[in-house]
């Protein structure tokens, strides 16, 4: 099942952008950024399924194909949950690419976004041992305690004490004791 839904994921987004080539009269290359859990089943790292895909900076060319293809862009509402210089750690995905890039921020970034926001699958999501086994995890303290990072962009003192009680809970649990 696992490899169906990244399949579904995947012609998705290409048939985005085979819509996008055809739709869009210039030489212009538009980016999304894929995050949530269709960003971890895209990376490998899930086989849940999701009904949606949500996606960051969308290109206003792109809206009028968004909701053909189920892909959300509420989730900029949360733009604070991630680290502030997560647009320099982003991956892109290996396909797309004739009109539109795909994107994913890297796996650390989107585990700090999901322990700031701890719905039930978020914790799943990031409690999988694919995604616990493919951290850096000092990549993710950097991210979840520098002054550069989500605490600058994080909306307030409360919101980053919550989002660090959970971290720090998350490392106690899982992170691989070092020899």
């Amino acid at each position: 099942m696992g490899k169906m839904i990244l399949d579904d994921l995947r012609k998705r987004l290409e048939r985005l952008d085979e819509d996008a080539d055809l739709m869009i009269d210039n030489n212009d290359r538009y980016q999304m950024v894929i995050v949530g859990g269709s960003a971890f089943i895209l990376m490998g790292k899930l086989t849940r399924a999701t009904h949606d895909i949500d996606a960051l900076s969308v290109p206003k060319e792109l809206y009028s194909l968004l909701g053909k293809y189920d892909i959300n862009t509420d989730v900029e509402a949360y733009i604070d949950n991630f680290p502030y210089n997560f647009q320099d750690r982003l991956q892109p995905l290996p396909f797309g690419g004739t009109k539109v890039q795909f994107y994913t921020p890297s796996l650390e970034d989107l585990v700090i976004a999901k322990l700031c926001s701890f719905r039930d699958t978020d914790k799943a999501d990031v409690e999988s041992e694919a995604v616990r086994n493919s951290l850096d995890w000092d990549l993710l303290e950097h991210l979840a305690t520098d002054e550069d990072e989500l605490r600058a962009s994080i909306l307030n003192d409360w919101r980053y004490r919550d989002f660090y009680i959970r971290y720090q809970e998350y490392v106690e649990r899982w992170r691989p004791c070092e020899s």
